[in-house]
């Protein structure tokens, strides 16, 4: 009896998931191998991003099998964990570049706890809003706005802003779908924008200095282009040199003459621009657009707010993404690290879009769409 139900539960995992949502990813999984290849020189296969991305697909396969009852118990769970390791990074983590964001495990493998704050928090807040649903005041947020807020700080004291700041566009959100009326929710953006000019002054000189830089970005000097504006000035001039066409793959100035820091991972999408050009950057930015999009439209048929809300966090989180990195690349936000997942090189980026992906199949396999017939089976 038991094996029967094992594959009945099966079956109508393989019947219900959202694997409309795999194509893109997969697409993107390999645009990001083909571009660390061409990184990578183009002679040998990257077999450290082969691992990872076997680590992401393993990620994937254990998200998937836990249910969408399990992964919603245990949300408040996850993020307690989750919390717990921000807190360890910082007591014990290893510091590299003045910056405590990673653990040390066995066989020479790390994990960045920040990464896995993301999942944790739409998990969380996904949990809130299913149990205190279409809240309609302000105070009626304050609470997971606090909570919100605590992975915030504690990421900034490692400090890794970038990663900070896309808790802000995910809490904002998934307020808002989880039904706060407009009058309600502007003030969740017109406050924290009055406020932002005085955390200006609790940043760190070399925080300020990439700001003054960005601010500055058409008129820097030959010094400051070498200096504090070296990341900047060579991701627009990659982005800028490619042209329609490109310089095509392994090709680009700025990635064979490893003038672009940290092309591998950050700044990948001047590389994109570089070798491929306009055409070759715009399908890759349709391309990872469409994933997102995807996961907002397909949550919307849902009439589970656990349901709706995880699909849609995790939409959300790929949209921030794309928005913040290709933004710091063209010099549209301030310089900051964020990695672009799926095709950045950070192992622990890559296994928590595994992560995601499984969570958003294992979700989706519970409630049917709102019209369907088995929307009210369950």
């Amino acid at each position: 009896m038991r094996r029967r139900n094992a594959w009945s539960r099966l079956w109508q995992f393989l019947l219900r998931a959202e694997w409309i949502i795999l194509p893109s990813a997969a697409a993107l999984f390999f645009f990001g191998f083909w571009m660390q290849w061409s990184i990578a020189g183009g002679e040998a296969i990257p077999k450290g991003h082969v691992i990872r991305m076997m680590a992401s697909f393993g990620a994937l396969c254990i998200a998937a099998s836990y249910s969408a009852k399990r992964w919603r118990n245990q949300a408040y769970l996850f993020y307690g964990f989750v919390l717990f390791l921000l807190v360890f990074v910082l007591l014990t983590g290893r510091a590299t570049n003045n910056a405590k964001r990673w653990i040390d495990l066995w066989g020479g493998f790390k994990i960045q706890p920040s990464e896995l704050a993301k999942m944790a928090l739409i998990l969380f807040l996904s949990r809130w809003f299913a149990d205190h649903p279409r809240p309609r005041r302000l105070k009626e947020v304050l609470a997971p706005a606090v909570f919100c807020a605590v992975p915030g700080f504690l990421i900034l004291a490692e400090p890794d802003l970038g990663t900070a700041l896309t808790i802000v566009p995910l809490f904002l959100g998934m307020v808002w779908l989880a039904g706060l009326p407009w009058k309600q929710w502007r003030w969740l953006v017109i406050l924290p924008a009055l406020i932002s000019p005085f955390a200006f002054l609790h940043l760190q000189d070399y925080q300020r200095e990439r700001m003054d830089t960005w601010w500055r970005q058409d008129a820097l000097t030959l010094e400051e282009k070498a200096d504090a504006g070296y990341h900047l000035w060579h991701a627009k001039l990659a982005v800028g040199s490619g042209g329609l066409h490109g310089f095509g793959w392994a090709m680009g100035p700025e990635n064979r003459l490893d003038r672009l820091p940290e092309r591998h991972n950050d700044f990948i999408f001047p590389v994109i621009a570089e070798e491929n050009g306009f055409f070759g950057a715009a399908f890759f930015l349709f391309l990872y657009a469409s994933l997102p999009w995807i996961l907002l439209v397909r949550a919307s048929r849902y009439r589970d707010p656990f349901t709706r809300l995880v699909i849609s966090g995790v939409g959300i989180h790929f949209a921030v993404h794309l928005v913040m990195n290709v933004g710091v690349s063209t010099g549209l936000w301030p310089t900051t690290g964020l990695p672009l997942p799926m095709v950045s090189f950070g192992g622990t980026s890559m296994a928590v879009s595994g992560l995601f992906l499984g969570l958003v199949l294992a979700v989706s396999a519970r409630p049917g769409p709102v019209f369907s017939a088995r929307a009210f089976e369950d």
